[in-house]
């Protein structure tokens, strides 16, 4: 009798769809939250880089509003064209100053004495020459120590290369759901444009 019970039940094909679904719906609402949260990542960052584009008009052209400052200008039209989605301060976005084109994202110049293709900034002694502050380099940006950025904080002035980069965080529409993550993806958006006379 026992041996016949496990038999009908072994055979017994009905609820398996149910099962299986079961088993298979947890994942597929996951990828469905994340193919989501990946498409509208995918929008924002869009429409914040169509902002951008559109601000930096205010940097390129030197204009300038009562009462705000350009940084402030570029921010709130960032925020405007972003239709809400991302809440942009002035401190969101950097700007540096660059001699040409070419030279976006290069460290400032140096003299490699020790030929190790770093730059040395403690005191090194070659060919009996002592070099107490390091190796010579030419400080493009003015900050009094060598960077590997030669880029200039700053708008620029007229005909100047800039660079515009906003950094900001774009929070899940789903929460923590990717609990590793923290619930956040850090996003950034450049441009770079050269100053008109103004």
């Amino acid at each position: 009798m026992l041996k016949k019970i496990i038999r009908k039940f072994i055979r017994d094909k009905q609820g398996t769809t149910a099962l299986e679904l079961a088993l298979i719906a947890p994942v597929l609402t996951i990828i469905l939250f994340g193919l989501i949260e990946l498409g509208v990542a995918m929008f924002v960052n869009t429409v914040v880089e169509g902002g951008l584009r559109d601000a930096s008009r205010v940097g390129l052209t030197g204009m300038q509003t009562d009462g705000v400052s350009r940084d402030q200008q570029i921010a709130n039209i960032v925020n405007e064209a972003s239709l809400g989605l991302v809440n942009l301060t002035s401190g969101d976005i950097s700007a540096l100053i660059y001699p040409s084109f070419g030279d976006i994202g290069m460290p400032e110049p140096y003299e490699d004495l020790d030929g190790n293709g770093q730059y040395t900034a403690t005191a090194i002694t070659v060919g009996g020459v002592d070099y107490p502050n390091g190796e010579p380099y030419q400080d493009i940006n003015g900050s009094g120590s060598w960077e590997d950025d030669m880029g200039a904080a700053g708008l620029g002035g007229p005909g100047e290369i800039v660079l515009y980069t906003i950094r900001y965080n774009w929070n899940f529409l789903s929460g923590q759901i990717v609990p590793f993550m923290g619930g956040s993806i850090p996003m950034t958006a450049s441009m770079v444009v050269r100053n008109e006379p103004f």
